[in-house]
């Protein structure tokens, strides 16, 4: 019996008892059957290491298998961790000013084609340059430039009326 095969005889064996040790253990329970999978993955990367005999393979799957979820489990724990920095740090920051003016501001940009008003999002509400923005988008530089210069013009037109 080669290597490989030995390796996919334990995996089969194994899949229905490692589905059971991650559902037991995850919550949801989706992560269970992508947790199975990240052990079948780490088994294959270190297989040399995997014992000839049956039982003793079954209880090195599982110590893969509890490899995998302490990293699953640290994952988690950074980041729920970083979530609630996140959130901390939402609730304390003040809100932007809005005037009547950025109302129809976001608005106006709100009302462009979907493509156009990204672009203009980009440049001037997140700091890209066109070109940067252009990467994001997937589109030329030149096709930035130009989407840009109408999005500009249909702004214009669409504030004319606003105070400023």
């Amino acid at each position: 019996m080669s290597p490989h095969s030995s390796l996919e005889a334990a995996l089969t064996d194994a899949s229905p008892a490692l589905l059971g040790y991650f559902l037991r253990r995850v919550d949801p329970a989706e992560d269970a059957a992508d947790l199975v999978s990240e052990t079948m993955a780490a088994a294959w990367r270190v297989e040399k290491r995997m014992p000839i005999e049956p039982d003793t393979a079954r209880m090195w799957l599982f110590g893969v298998a509890r490899h995998v979820l302490r990293n699953h489990e640290r994952g988690t724990r950074r980041r729920d961790a970083l979530a609630e920095r996140l959130r901390l740090a939402i609730a304390t920051a003040p809100p932007p000013p809005e005037t009547e003016a950025t109302a129809e501001i976001r608005a106006a940009v709100r009302a462009l084609p979907i493509h156009l008003a990204e672009l203009i999002r980009l440049v001037h509400w997140d700091g890209f340059s066109i070109e940067e923005a252009s990467v994001h988008l997937g589109i030329s530089a030149s096709a930035a430039r130009t989407r840009h210069q109408r999005a500009k013009e249909l702004l214009r037109e669409a504030l004319a009326g606003v105070p400023r």
